[in-house]
């Protein structure tokens, strides 16, 4: 061997051992940095977190927070108790609703245990699953008196975790046109190198929102080929797709679904929707003040308007000025009663409708005739079997097994963090339907007016019950022991973020905070497809899910057949 080989070899492995002690040092490093972050504790959720903190320090996924604050719990009874179903006093109850799944099989209509003689044609529409499937059926309840609705209520609806916002404009409910490969670059770094410790964002509010749970991938490799697939699908479409044309048929469902809303929340009375209407947008930082003006100028082109309100105006508006740098005000937006659902199912009674609690678990097909027959369970173990003329899914995490014994299709999970909190502000305070504290950061209220109450030194509050979310941590799509927790960055960050934008004199409670799961699929929104005749199925509930649930029935064209 020539001299020069030799000290080649000397050198690739002086470089493999310095590689090697590199890497070992700055695992090290970076472990003794999560180890020794220091969470602030000052309330029930910090101390769980911190306690989250050293049990789950590799994969950063935090059990579900339910507070121990006697006080909070009993002023949550007294002046909140119509919202009982939101707060959940057990945590291993809540993970085994929120583990809940049976797959739906699509077989043969030979295969039917029971046969049907008449046509068809001549039977009911069904609706199954969750919010689009039922704010899709409500939209036919009127003309289509023989409707029939089934949903298993042992679940806890995707719907029930989100803030029930309603962004009706394209830039905001667009899929979005960030790369998969940038993002897995990102959370490569994070996860080496460059950790976001609790301790910086309790102080700043600023946080990862996307994020990556790498432990729950190396759980369950058969979700590694899906996972895949999506994110280079996503990739293509998001680095070749018209996003000109895309925004602009996105926005023209979002008008057509406003439209909709508005009628619908008047049929109702308007029990439907909170009676203030807009956004309160809090620019923080200078890029964020960036974002806020491409916002606006995006909005102008869509034929929406974003208003940039001076510090004056929000004084005048609200009693006070969030902690922020520029201040955005989109009036269009709209916000869900949070018990939209049950509002919506007492209407599709009263209009004639039939509503059951109940689990699909088989549909009876043809490939070439319209309609067949649903089987599903009910509570007691029974099976019952209901024909259809027209099936309209929207099963959420649940997947559809075709007749090829394969899922029908593909998707991941975006989880994002659910917080229920109690927020105390100074009685010369009102605040917005919804206030925006910078990214994703969305604080919404569910109680329209506050309640007066008085802390331990005498002091009057206004006290309001509030729904805050954000994030986006991808994960297989699993319905597990596991599906209720939620990256503790995102958590900490997210109530961070609210009580710096509000300032030292208000006092935000978290009560209860949980994963909520989103479901994303190669094109990253929700879309409608047609496997069967007269069979809608809606899957990918990210990129405005709520807001543009009755897509294909504003706009039928835009959603696609496929087998």
């Amino acid at each position: 061997m020539s001299s020069f080989h030799r000290i080649r070899q000397s050198w690739r492995r002086s470089l493999g051992y310095l590689s090697l002690f590199g890497v070992t040092t700055v695992t090290v490093i970076h472990a003794a940095s999560r180890y020794n972050d220091n969470i602030q504790v000052h309330d029930a959720f910090s101390n769980h977190t911190r306690q989250q903190q050293k049990r789950h320090m590799l994969s950063g996924m935090h059990d579900p927070f339910i507070t121990t604050d006697l006080h909070e719990v009993e002023l949550f009874q007294k002046h909140f108790s119509q919202f009982s179903y939101l707060f959940y006093t057990d945590s291993e109850i809540m993970k085994q609703k929120y583990a809940l799944k049976t797959p739906v099989k699509i077989r043969s209509l030979t295969e039917c245990p029971i046969q049907f003689q008449s046509s068809f044609g001549n039977q009911k529409t069904l609706i199954v699953g969750g919010p689009p499937a039922l704010i899709t059926g409500i939209s036919m309840v009127k003309t289509e008196k023989d409707l029939t609705y089934i949903n298993d209520q042992r679940q806890i609806p995707i719907a029930f975790g989100s803030a029930w916002h309603l962004e009706q404009d394209a830039e905001t409910e667009a899929p979005t046109a960030y790369l998969p490969t940038k993002f897995l670059i990102e959370q490569l770094v994070r996860a080496t190198c460059r950790y976001a410790s609790y301790a910086s964002i309790q102080q700043t509010g600023h946080f990862p929102w996307r994020t990556l749970d790498w432990i729950g991938w190396l759980k369950h490799p058969d979700h590694w080929f899906s996972g895949l697939k999506i994110s280079l699908i996503f990739q293509w479409v998001t680095m070749f797709e018209d996003r000109t044309a895309m925004l602009k048929n996105v926005a023209a469902q979002c008008i057509a679904n406003e439209k909709f809303f508005e009628q619908l929340n008047q049929e109702l009375d308007g029990k439907l929707l909170l009676r203030e209407k807009g956004s309160i947008i809090v620019a923080r930082t200078s890029e964020e003040v960036s974002q806020l003006q491409e916002l606006q100028t995006a909005l102008v082109n869509e034929g929406r308007n974003l208003r940039i309100l001076s510090k004056e105006e929000m004084l005048s508006r609200y009693g006070f000025l969030p902690d922020g740098l520029m201040y955005g005000e989109k009036h269009h937006d709209r916000v869900l009663f949070a018990n939209f659902m049950k509002i919506l199912n007492d209407a599709i009674r009263n209009q004639g409708g039939k509503v059951i609690d109940g689990t699909l678990t088989t549909i009876y097909v043809d490939d070439q005739k319209s309609g067949g027959i649903a089987e599903y369970g009910t509570h007691d173990g029974q099976k019952h079997y209901l024909a259809f003329s027209r099936l309209i899914l929207s099963l959420g995490s649940q997947s559809i097994i075709n007749k090829n014994n394969k899922p029908l299709f593909d998707v991941i999970a975006a989880r994002g963090v659910s917080v229920l909190a109690h927020v105390y502000v100074p009685s010369e305070y009102r605040l917005p339907p919804v206030l925006v504290c910078g990214g994703t950061n969305h604080a919404t209220k569910l109680s329209e007016n506050p309640v007066q109450v008085k802390d331990s030194h005498g002091k009057t509050y206004d006290l309001y019950l509030m729904r805050f979310t954000a994030g986006a941590c991808i994960t297989p799509n699993v319905s597990d022991e596991n599906a209720a927790n939620y990256d503790g960055t995102i958590a900490v960050g997210l109530v961070s973020a609210v009580r710096k934008t509000l300032g030292e004199l208000c006092r935000v409670e978290p009560l209860v905070v949980h994963g909520c799961n989103r479901q994303v699929s190669r094109y990253g929104q929700i879309s409608w497809i047609e496997p069967f005749p007269r069979i809608h199925v809606q899957y990918g509930a990210a990129g405005g899910g709520l807001t543009r649930a009755p897509d294909f029935v504003a706009r039928p064209s835009l959603y696609s057949s496929s087998s």
